[in-house]
């Protein structure tokens, strides 16, 4: 049991880190370059989904955090609140970043898509983790992993 608690550590930790290199580079000369080969339609919906992936980084981010805490026992409003702040900072954090690199910036709008990313998989975890729903199984079984008295994870 330890080597998946270990595992479910070294998750969220080595996507906090991608996330960190990823948003440490940027060229606008590959973009230069690529617009001289694809159609500029095409580069504005690369933008578009680039765009919209803020939604789901950090949302991931908090999805892998609960899992790590879920080896530590049922979920809980602390767990949640925990895992939320530990997400929006990271993307604070991510955002101070992005202000030092060369052609980014920090953006309260990509701020706010962040935290609706993690409100978003924040409310799917929630709401299914106490139905018989496979999400549901699926998060209780790690969490029945590591309890001594399985009768305290509930199920409907």
């Amino acid at each position: 049991m330890l080597i998946i608690r270990s595992i479910l550590f070294v998750l969220p930790t080595l996507y906090m880190a991608i996330i960190w290199l990823q948003s440490s580079h940027f060229n606008p000369e590959s973009v230069f370059a690529l617009s001289s080969h694809v159609s500029i339609s095409i580069i504005l919906l690369i933008g578009a989904a680039l765009e919209l992936a803020h939604f789901f980084e950090f949302g991931f981010l908090y999805f892998l955090l609960i899992l790590l805490f879920l080896t530590f026992g049922k979920l809980d409003s602390k767990k949640e609140i925990i895992a939320a702040f530990i997400a929006i900072v990271y993307g604070l954090i991510d955002e101070i970043h992005q202000h030092f690199v060369p052609f980014r910036s920090f953006s309260l709008f990509d701020l706010f898509k962040d935290c609706i990313g993690v409100w978003i998989i924040w409310y799917v975890v929630h709401k299914n983790y106490y139905k018989n729903s496979r999400l549901g199984t699926g998060l209780r079984i790690i969490t029945n992993l590591y309890k001594k008295d399985k009768k305290d994870v509930p199920y409907d």
